[in-house]
């Protein structure tokens, strides 16, 4: 085979691959948007219900990795949007953003010394999105010498939903959620059901949920980052202990048993 010929070849080779896979992210785009419009739906719904019943939740964050925290946080203004993307006169949902914020009256006040040590503290508070006004004291030759932070107690907070198109999955960012910093839950499109949009929920509010642990994905990370508390051995054999009578489990397929059944109850009474 001459060289032309061999090239043509290759050509030819990628141009197919480049092919499927266009075909793959244009079926990852429908799946996307279909499980994002109904995710879209059950977050409108729930934020709406959140803004008229206004639950009472307090939250505590620490700057610093523990070093200062912020007391009494109040949680409200809940928001949520969809991002659309047009393609061949078509929109589609590309991600959804849920926003709302943790906030008191209150002013923080800190000092710190010496320039790194400034810089540091002034990096971490911009990367988590906080507002602050900063003095700076410098010396003769211009160096910083201590800096005076003054925050304001407020937390933004942004979970967003968005489809990973070339891998055929939904990412959930949450950053500033429970506490400072960012993570991302991943989901195959047949795992982003109702049940994590309920667990995320129950984050929200403050309730007892399994958010974290939902998806293969996390399953995955949880496995190779735990390790056994003791050597692997013969389990001693003893008698089982009598069971205890297991407490029905909830069925998020009932509204009326779901946590967004259970807010729509509230607005109802």
């Amino acid at each position: 085979m001459g060289l032309l010929d061999d090239l043509k070849q290759q050509a030819d080779t990628l141009r197919q691959k480049e092919q499927v896979s266009q075909e793959e992210i244009s079926q990852n785009l429908l799946l996307a948007h279909a499980k994002l419009k109904d995710a879209l739906h059950y977050w409108v719904e729930l934020f709406n219900s959140l803004n008229v019943i206004k639950p009472s939740i307090t939250r505590v964050y620490y700057l610093e990795g523990g070093a200062t925290r912020m007391d009494d946080l109040h949680q409200s203004d809940y928001n949520v949007n969809g991002r659309r993307l047009t393609l061949d006169h078509k929109d589609y949902i590309e991600a959804i953003i849920l926003r709302f914020r943790c906030a008191s009256n209150q002013k923080l006040t800190l000092e710190k010394q010496t320039d790194p040590v400034v810089q540091r503290l002034r990096e971490h508070l911009w990367t988590n999105n906080l507002k602050f006004d900063l003095k700076e004291i410098r010396n003769e030759r211009g160096y910083i010498e201590r800096g005076i932070f003054t925050l304001n107690c407020e937390i933004p907070v942004m979970v967003t939903m968005v489809g990973d198109l070339e891998n055929g999955r939904i990412k959930i960012i949450c950053k500033n959620l429970e506490k400072l910093g960012e993570f991302t839950n991943i989901y195959d499109f047949d795992e982003f059901n109702k049940e994590v949009l309920e667990e995320l929920g129950k984050v929200i509010i403050a309730k007892p949920n399994n958010f974290r642990t939902l998806g293969h994905h996390q399953e995955s990370m949880r496995s190779t980052t735990t390790r056994p508390t003791r050597p692997l051995a013969e389990p001693e054999t003893r008698p089982a202990p009598p069971s205890k009578p297991q407490a029905p489990s909830e069925d998020i397929s009932d509204p009326t048993k779901s946590f967004l059944g259970s807010i729509k109850s509230i607005l109802k009474r």
